[in-house]
């Protein structure tokens, strides 16, 4: 009986610690400026190792709300990514040391408009994606527990050759085109299960900007337009 009593306490201990084996300074992480067209806002955040070892540490940032024309982003402990760069390259994950910790930060651009954003970003160990720290990144905007609904967006097929579909569960009232150096093509209005028409389109890789109320960038997907191969 003593065995196992001493099994299960070091059972729990262990889910206890691997709950807690890194934490953010910040979470959410809260900026509240006026816009600066001349510079970037940023929330400078931290994630400390709380284990007895180096851990390596990645992350996925995603835009939950974002003004027409701002961006994001990342400035980790390795260098500042460009604002299409969604995810830690797999060859370049944050070493955080014993008692140590790397810097994990969101910058915002802006085009000179006031406005608000919301970004979230997962933190996880690269040796393990099942334990994901989730961190609110906050601009010009608060949001409490009762206020924050999950998004729901799923567009396919992608890449397509004639049409995409958008399916959504919240305010949708805008969908755009842009080619990969940001020029608009095409813009559409939305609807349930619509499909949208890109058979006049030439092939490559666009920006799908899926905008919701009051201009707020809600996602931003990458489409391929590829024909069909005769």
């Amino acid at each position: 009986m003593t065995r196992i009593i001493t099994l299960l306490f070091c059972f729990s201990f262990s889910i206890g610690f691997s709950q807690d084996r890194f934490t953010a300074d910040f979470n959410p992480c809260k900026l509240e400026e006026k816009v600066d067209i001349l510079k970037d806002q940023y929330c400078h955040n931290k994630i400390h190792n709380h284990t007895k070892r180096p851990i390596l540490i990645m992350w996925a940032k995603e835009n939950l709300m974002m003004p027409l024309f701002w961006d994001s982003y990342v400035c980790d402990n390795n260098q500042c990514y460009s604002p299409a760069i969604v995810r830690c390259p797999d060859d370049a994950p944050n070493e955080v040391l014993v008692d140590s910790t790397v810097n994990m930060d969101i910058h915002f651009q802006t085009d000179g408009t006031q406005g608000g954003a919301h970004v979230v970003m997962w933190v996880y160990e690269k040796d393990d994606t099942t334990k994901k720290l989730k961190i609110d990144y906050l601009f010009n905007k608060t949001v409490s527990n009762n206020e924050v609904k999950n998004i729901s967006i799923k567009m396919y097929p992608n890449p397509a050759s004639n049409a995409f579909t958008v399916e959504y569960n919240t305010g949708l009232t805008r969908v755009e085109l842009y080619s990969i150096l940001g020029k608009k093509v095409v813009s559409f209005n939305p609807g349930h299960f619509k499909s949208y028409d890109i058979s006049n389109l030439v092939d490559g890789i666009y920006l799908v900007k899926l905008i919701g109320p009051n201009d707020q960038l809600l996602r931003t997907v990458r489409l391929q337009k590829r024909s069909p191969r005769a």
